[in-house]
């Protein structure tokens, strides 16, 4: 294990080089000391652009591990973040973090009880400071471990509004004898700004009990209310300096839960549907998501039903909503599909001069007829299709893409009959054809249109 998080460290050092770390400080009239700031900016950083924060404590330790691993989150699970480090203060080579971190004085160490001006100095001084500098949303995160752990939690109850999201690693509880488990289990039933994220972590066996995690898990389990999305993750083979790793990449994945880098999709996007005869929906979400549905028009939530990764069968008498739920709400994302209850389509007669193997592909022009050998749903899609594109079946346009689909398809459901359908797909003649697609009833998968089902009327450039 040590020369894993070695070899780790020495890959974050040579990694984090291209992050530039920006060495700040400013003097704290509160602690009456000067104290070192280390600020990470994103890779793709812009003033114009706003950021939320995650701050984080023992900064000498933690600044760089802390920046590969969020950058490492960034590229699927959060957004960028601008990390705000704090080394600790030291004299004559005596670490002051217990006196930063520790909520009261103890007898037996004289530098114990300053968390609350440590405290102080952060909503008064260091917060604002940043947010003065740089751009950001007011959305906080905190990270600290041990007794930086302490600090976090004490913080939690203390100041409710200052971070909304808290990861806390392998927190040291059981200091001052439990002193956090008292005021948990006073003050987590009339906890104010409830809707925060928090996590603790600790290690298997008997360190969860000696750290004292497994006592406030049980208090927040008996106590913590509905609103607050927290969570207590215990890893094994770990040590309490090594818990960093997954307590921070665990931690921001947490926190940002529900967090998507691309919009949901489902298929069909829209269409026309039978009174009260189901219709496959087709949806393929990441298994870290949360997605729920509703078929009324109103805003799904976490009782309505979950939309898993798949087919399902789908009933729509009004609208058909699916949103992704996130742990922060401006993260959830949400999508409505247009469908219309309608009456089975039926047929034309089969033209006499058509041929089959293929449709007629003229500059800017698909077209033809299709043969559908069985009555029911069919899926029709476009994809790689540029703006303006339109898809029509018996000269009623299905599809009509507003911009460039590129790799995710415009979809749309239509029950038909068996029988031919004059088919016809326009678009800019100076792009390439787009990619057409169906599926059949009974088919789970979307392919192109087969050949053997098309015709043509003889016209140039016929496509096979």
């Amino acid at each position: 294990m040590k020369a894993i998080i070695t070899a780790f460290l020495v890959f974050c050092y040579i990694t984090v080089s291209a992050q530039e770390i920006i060495k700040d400080s400013i003097y704290s009239n509160v602690l009456k000391e000067q104290r070192k700031i280390e600020v990470v900016l994103p890779d793709k950083y812009n003033p114009a652009e706003k950021y939320e924060v995650t701050y984080v404590t023992d900064g000498e330790w933690n600044t760089k591990i802390v920046a590969q691993l969020q950058r490492f989150a960034e590229i699927q699970f959060m957004p960028p973040n601008i990390i705000v480090s704090l080394p600790n203060t030291y004299v004559n080579n005596d670490n002051y973090r217990v006196r930063d971190f520790t909520p009261y004085k103890i007898p037996d160490n004289k530098l114990t009880g300053g968390a609350d001006n440590f405290l102080s100095f952060l909503k008064t001084e260091v917060i604002p400071y940043i947010e003065k500098k740089y751009p950001t949303k007011g959305y906080r995160t905190y990270y600290g471990g041990s007794l930086g752990g302490v600090f976090g939690l004490y913080s939690f109850f203390k100041e409710p509004e200052l971070f909304q999201s808290y990861l806390l690693a392998d927190p040291a509880f059981w200091w001052g004898d439990g002193y956090l488990m008292k005021m948990a289990a006073d003050s987590l039933t009339s906890l104010p700004n409830p809707e925060r994220t928090l996590l603790f972590t600790g290690r298997e066996g008997k360190a969860l009990q000696g750290m004292g995690i497994k006592d406030m898990d049980s208090i927040f389990r008996a106590k913590a209310p509905a609103a607050l999305h927290w969570k207590t993750l215990v890893y094994s083979g770990e040590t309490h300096n090594s818990m960093i790793f997954k307590t921070v990449y665990d931690g921001l994945k947490y926190t940002y839960n529900g967090y998507m880098t691309a919009d949901i999709n489902y298929h069909p996007m829209s269409g026309i549907i039978l009174k009260d005869k189901p219709f496959s929906l087709y949806c393929f979400p990441e298994e870290h998501l949360d997605v729920h549905y509703t078929t009324d028009g109103t805003e799904p939530t976490a009782a309505s039903p979950k939309l898993t990764a798949g087919v399902s069968q789908i009933t729509v008498p009004v609208q058909l909503t699916v949103k992704v739920l996130a742990a922060r709400n401006e993260y959830s994302k949400m999508k409505k599909g247009n469908f219309t209850i309608g009456e089975m389509w039926h047929s034309v007669d089969k033209p006499k001069k058509a041929f089959p193997g293929g449709l007629d592909t003229l500059s800017g022009h698909v077209a033809g007829f299709i043969e559908l050998k069985e009555p029911g749903y069919y899926i029709f899609g476009l994809e790689n299709a540029v703006a303006g594109t339109r898809l029509s079946l018996n000269k009623q346009v299905l599809i009509d893409c507003k911009e460039n689909t590129g790799d995710d398809a415009q979809t749309y459901i239509v029950p038909l009959d068996k029988g031919f359908y004059q088919f016809d797909v326009t678009y800019n003649a100076a792009a390439s054809t787009p990619k057409l697609l169906y599926v059949a009833p009974g088919k789970d998968q979307a392919l192109p249109i087969p050949t053997n089902i098309q015709y043509h009327m003889g016209k140039n450039n016929v496509k096979k």
